[in-house]
């Protein structure tokens, strides 16, 4: 009798048992999540994204001295904490160029606003990933993941538009500058993280 309980049991295993395909197994198991591969994939289109949404900041700064939340919810993207993230455009004339900064006079901005573009140890690559709302935590596995783009898009800022401008010669030029700003600073100040800077010849 234990023979034959045991055989029934190898064929009712065998019966319960799924093959699986190799493609089945690999969406079982996904790869690991490469930052550096996903950053150099998307900051290309999240840049052509941004500079097509971009706010012009004499329109934006306006909005956002005078209700931040109507502005937030008009111009950008809710990051749920009272803060939002905007795609924006500037155009002015180089003030200043700092190590970490360069300050822009920008015309009809309200009066005593400060506008600087991020260079140096002030680039972020946290609201350029928020900006355009493509971007979600929920698309993640975890925090890690989601922090590590944007660590990834503030290489790509100091790659792929940095590094090809000679700030040093900036003085006086006139620029326009597409890129990612967050609100939760000092008021009527705008650190913007460029993903294009224009200098006009």
């Amino acid at each position: 009798m234990g023979v034959v309980a045991l055989a029934a049991l190898v064929v009712a295993a065998a019966f319960d048992t799924k093959v699986l395909s190799p493609q089945q197994v690999a969406d079982l198991n996904p790869p690991p999540f490469i930052a550096e591969s996903y950053a150099a994939d998307k900051f290309p289109k999240v840049t052509a994204m941004i500079k097509q949404k971009a706010t012009d900041l004499a329109v934006l700064a306006p909005a956002v001295e005078s209700d931040q939340g109507a502005a937030g919810r008009q111009y950008g993207q809710d990051l749920g904490t009272g803060n939002f993230a905007f795609p924006v455009k500037a155009t002015g004339t180089v003030e200043e160029v700092a190590d970490n900064f360069v300050l822009l006079a920008v015309r009809d901005v309200p009066k005593d606003t400060v506008v600087r573009v991020a260079v140096g140890a002030s680039v972020s690559g946290t609201p350029v990933r928020d900006a355009t709302g493509t971007i979600k935590f929920g698309d993640f596995t975890d925090q890690t993941d989601y922090q590590s783009v944007a660590n990834q898009f503030k290489l790509q800022i100091q790659q792929a538009v940095l590094a090809k401008l000679d700030t040093s010669s900036l003085k006086g030029k006139r620029v326009t500058v597409y890129g990612a700003w967050s609100t939760g600073g000092p008021a009527k100040s705008f650190l913007i993280q460029p993903v294009d800077i224009e200098v006009t010849p």
